[in-house]
């Protein structure tokens, strides 16, 4: 209990004298007035390295400003600066692989062109949509078709000959584009056929496509060796020849198409009907081959002999498209 008496204990007026509430609620406002903005400045005296406020302010206002630029953006420009760095060396490099592909493309043609005549083998895929349509019926129904001569193409100035008419302009002319695209049409559809019996491998395509490419090796070396043994003179070109061995892979696709969806004997039929019309195809088409306009004075001997070798040539058909059956 308080004791006023006790000398220990303060007197209770005096306590409450020391807080008086009248002087505490009058204390605060000093610290509610508005502090000024220059005396920080006059009371803290900036160091002399710092920088001055002004300074600061725009170093801070320039960070806030100009974002950091990271690694990543500054690759492009560093890769821009060397590659104008070397550009003199750049530009030298490109010109020297110019040269050497010039160089070598001149070289290449140079010797190419002693071998093959590539103007002469453009000729031979001048066609069109409606040659290659002909030239398949014609293949697939020989037996009606008038003439079989080929159309001579003369110069517009002396009417001299210049050579034969491009395929799409002579049906009987022969290309190579149908060859080439059978020759690939044959080879996938083999490996088609094989991949139905689960025989297929990789190594069939491949020995189909050598099996056919020797196969018209072995018919030109027969046929430059029959007119050489003759003693057929003609300007046939190799190409021809080789154009008209080709033909034969659109009867061999069409007995293998057959082939897939009907029995046996009916695709024996229809080999046999291809291997004839392939064979009156080429005994029709190499007749000027073998019977020139310069040997038209052959004597009778002669001419059986020539006639003879285009039976056998027409024979030989069952063989060949035999074999890539």
């Amino acid at each position: 209990m308080y004791n006023q008496n006790n000398p220990n204990n303060p007197p209770k007026h005096n306590s409450y004298n020391y807080y008086p509430p009248q002087q505490h609620s009058v204390s605060p406002p000093p610290l509610q007035h508005p502090i000024p903005t220059h005396p920080p400045i006059q009371m803290v005296d900036p160091p002399v390295s710092s920088p001055s406020p002004t300074t600061q302010q725009r170093i801070t206002h320039q960070h806030q400003n100009i974002p950091p630029p990271p690694p990543h953006q500054q690759g492009p420009n560093e890769y821009n600066d060397a590659w104008r760095f070397n550009d003199a060396t750049t530009q030298m490099g490109m010109q020297f692989g110019r040269t050497a592909m010039m160089t070598g493309s001149e070289y290449v043609e140079k010797n190419i062109n002693r071998y093959v005549n590539f103007p002469a083998l453009k000729h031979y895929f001048k066609v069109n949509n409606l040659y290659v349509a002909n030239k398949i019926r014609l293949l697939l129904f020989p037996w009606r078709h008038r003439p079989w001569s080929r159309l001579v193409k003369r110069s517009e100035q002396n009417g001299q000959m210049e050579g034969f008419k491009p395929p799409r302009d002579d049906i009987n002319s022969p290309d190579l584009y149908i060859p080439a695209m059978a020759l690939v049409t044959y080879v996938l559809l083999t490996g088609f056929v094989a991949g139905t019996e689960h025989k297929f491998h990789p190594k069939v395509l491949g020995g189909n496509a050598t099996t056919a490419s020797l196969v018209m090796l072995i018919e030109l070396i027969l046929i430059k060796m029959g007119c050489y043994l003759l003693n057929i003179t003609t300007e046939t070109q190799i190409l021809d020849l080789l154009a008209y061995s080709g033909y034969k892979f659109i009867g061999v696709i069409v007995t293998l198409l057959v082939g897939l969806i009907a029995p046996f004997w009916l695709v024996s039929v229809i080999f046999i009907y291809t291997v004839a019309a392939n064979g009156f195809f080429l005994l029709r088409s190499l007749r000027y081959v073998v019977f020139p306009d310069s040997t038209n004075t052959v004597n009778s001997p002669q001419r059986k002999k020539r006639i003879h070798f285009l039976f056998i040539v027409a024979t030989l058909q069952l063989v060949l498209m035999y074999l890539l059956i």
